[in-house]
């Protein structure tokens, strides 16, 4: 019979308060949520569809620049939508209130991860998962931003849970397996949904799983998921059949890979060689336990592990070489990594809280010398390669945001003097460390960033070269980033028209990589502008110099 607290030793002594841990996982949560605009690559598209679902009332149908959008089923569009409603304008920018979605989901996505841990693993371990997990570093960088990832994430979250509850509350566990599959779907796509079920459907090679209660488990996950998954691909089908069929083709299977083009494959060795950050340190972690634990005889191991290898084939067969999709993979190595962690070795735990310090402290010390170029010139040397790579930026200091900082600086520092060290505090310590790195980052460097990334400086330099009576500025209908910004920041609807075909208007926006050149026979090129360091997308606003001749 499945035991879910069962432990090799003696749970060691907590020295970590809960309510700090938990403290420490809010704060986790908000760093470059707030204050800054959309960000390549998912958040522009993604706030401009749940713009587009508000404004047209259009909740079915992801469109963007009023053409179907089907890169991604339509569940975070949802939330985000609902969010700009309830929080824009009156609280925040449209922006900062869709990227509001992003934070829910990590806190939900956080509280499954913890509690399939403490089922699997036993009391206090849970904590010791959401640690490891908030600690890497890939989830770092891609649970903090407006992108449809992130619901997937928590619909692996819940699945992963539920299948940790099967033995023990079967009920408990059907429900919450079907509406994980619904998120996953509508959320993920039809390849993340086949994975969870082809993980579910092998757990019984395990003799834990091995029993009635199991298939109930199942049976009632398919008789909530199947009814509920249909319904809106059977509202596309009903209302819009020709766009059906284009996601059925082309997209159901993830972006650019459905059942009528299925793509396999990318370049060989990429997520080998990018796992090795983006899931650290919890893959160490999970191999310190499979070396510890050679026999994999109990669930704890046996779930997390065939979770892992069915994630690993999925990405392998994949054709996007794009790391985001790793995200998953990050809940079953942290469970294994969980398993061992209170019998990690005292020299390695040693280590990676000196690891931790010289790295967080490093970039901790850089973040702050960076800080001081930026807004006071010093180091001069440091401050002309702040200018080089955001020359739009003027100097803005928060003394808030700054004393904040330098209070979570000191905060972390005291954390790595704890005597005593054991693997529990070693992971806190990295987490705490890579919190503050976040926080550095996305509050004293985030207007820094913004003046960077943002596309909003190059719009307001466009619109003050524009002529006063210019009413028609036209552009190709591929540059959906144009028409996006330009609508954003300017309220200048640019006019869309095929490649390759006569602009309808006088004035023409293109962009195009900046050593194609911008000038073209008949057009007279009045202004030229780019992101900082991006050359391969340069805009350039041109005039007609002569109007094309009416038909007699």
């Amino acid at each position: 019979m499945l035991t879910y607290s069962a432990q090799s030793g003696a749970l060691a002594k907590p020295t970590e308060k809960p309510w700090v841990l938990l403290l420490l996982c809010f704060i986790w949560l908000w760093p470059g949520i707030l204050g800054h605009d959309p960000w390549k690559p998912d958040e522009p598209y993604v706030l401009a569809v749940a713009q587009s679902m508000l404004h047209s009332g259009n909740w079915l149908l992801p469109t963007l620049n009023g053409a179907p959008y089907l890169d991604n089923p339509p569940l975070y569009y949802w939330l985000a939508a609902g969010c700009i409603k309830l929080f824009s304008p009156w609280l925040m920018p449209a922006h900062d209130a869709a990227r509001m979605a992003t934070p829910m989901l990590m806190a939900l996505s956080l509280l499954l991860a913890g509690m399939a841990g403490r089922d699997l693993i036993g009391r206090r371990h849970g904590r010791s998962v959401v640690m490891i997990l908030i600690g890497c570093i890939g989830l770092a960088e891609s649970g903090h931003q407006l992108t449809p990832a992130v619901a997937s994430f928590a619909g692996f979250a819940a699945a992963f849970y539920s299948l940790s509850l099967t033995l023990r509350s079967p009920g408990l566990a059907g429900a919450l397996l079907g509406a994980a599959s619904v998120a996953i779907f509508l959320g993920g796509s039809l390849a993340d949904l086949m994975l969870i079920w082809l993980t579910a459907v092998m757990l019984p090679a395990f003799s834990s799983w091995r029993c009635k209660n199991y298939g109930l488990t199942l049976l009632l996950a398919l008789l909530v998921a199947i009814p509920a998954i249909l319904v809106w691909p059977m509202l596309l089908l009903r209302d819009y059949p020709a766009v059906f069929t284009d996601w059925w083709a082309n997209y159901s299977l993830g972006q650019s890979s459905g059942f009528g083009h299925l793509r396999l494959f990318h370049d060989f060795g990429y997520f080998s060689v990018n796992i090795l950050w983006f899931a650290f340190p919890a893959w160490p972690l999970a191999l310190w336990t499979l070396y510890r634990n050679r026999q994999l005889e109990t669930p704890k191991l046996q779930l997390p592990l065939l979770f892992c290898v069915m994630i690993a084939v999925f990405l392998t067969l994949s054709d996007r070489a794009n790391i985001i999709d790793a995200m998953p993979l990050l809940l079953p190595f942290s469970v294994l990594a969980a398993v061992e962690l209170d019998n990690l070795k005292r020299g390695a735990a040693a280590f990676l809280n000196w690891f931790a310090l010289m790295t967080c402290g490093m970039f901790g010390l850089f973040g702050w010398l960076g800080w001081a170029a930026m807004n006071y010139g010093w180091p001069k040397g440091l401050a002309g390669r702040a200018q080089y790579f955001s020359p739009f930026y003027q100097p803005h200091v928060s003394w808030w945001q700054a004393g904040g900082a330098l209070l979570a600086t000191l905060a972390w520092l005291w954390a790595l003097s704890r005597p005593h060290l054991r693997g529990r505090q070693a992971v806190t310590n990295w987490a705490a460390g890579l919190t503050l790195l976040l926080g550095l980052a996305l509050t004293l460097w985030l207007p820094w960033f913004d003046a960077a990334k943002s596309y909003r400086p190059v719009v307001e330099r466009m619109r003050a070269k524009l002529p006063a009576d210019a009413r028609c500025v036209a552009t190709e209908s591929d540059n959906k980033l144009a028409l996006i910004s330009w609508r954003y920041y300017a309220g200048i609807e640019l006019v869309s028209f095929p490649r390759g075909e006569t602009p309808p208007c006088d004035y023409w926006l293109v962009a195009r990589d900046k050593a194609q050149g911008m000038a073209e026979p008949g057009w007279q090129v009045l202004w030229t502008g780019n992101r900082p360091r991006e050359d391969n997308m340069t805009f350039a606003l041109l005039q007609r110099l002569s109007l094309p001749k009416q038909a007699e």
